[in-house]
């Protein structure tokens, strides 16, 4: 679930290969709550890999903005409605359900999980069947 948005938040200006992500989470334990976090850094050191962009992108003011824009983007693709119907089978093509490259996979050199297991009806409402199954609400309002 947190793939996904990461994801789109890596659109945020900087080439593909520039960037990387990493995915934090752990299940609520005894002497640890439930958490979850996303890292995402610059791999390059060109122009594009300057640190102080990212950074103004982490800004408390900004952050919000951008995973609303992340959410909303989510919302959509321009393969839909076929990416937004497709379901993952057993047992050949399990690995990924409502998500191609057109709207959240990321190449595969900043994806931790080699874009394996995303779907974005586990995040946003998406229409049919399995709208139930997002996380979060409409991000439109």
């Amino acid at each position: 679930m947190m793939s996904d948005p990461s994801d789109r938040i890596m659109h945020s200006g900087y080439g593909a290969a520039s960037l990387s992500e990493r995915l934090y989470a752990w299940p609520e334990a005894e002497d640890r709550p439930a958490a979850a976090g996303l890292l995402i850094t610059t791999t390059a050191s060109d122009s594009d890999g300057t640190l102080g962009g990212l950074v103004a992108l982490s800004d408390p003011s900004r952050l919000g903005e951008i995973l609303d824009a992340a959410l909303r983007g989510l919302m959509r693709c321009s393969s839909d409605p076929v990416c937004a119907r497709r379901v993952p089978e057993d047992p050949e093509d399990f690995l990924h359900g409502a998500a191609c490259h057109c709207c959240v996979m990321a190449s595969e050199t900043p994806c931790e999980r080699a874009n394996r297991f995303l779907d974005r009806r586990f995040v946003v409402p998406l229409p049919g069947e399995w709208a139930g199954l997002a996380f979060f609400g409409d991000p439109r309002g």
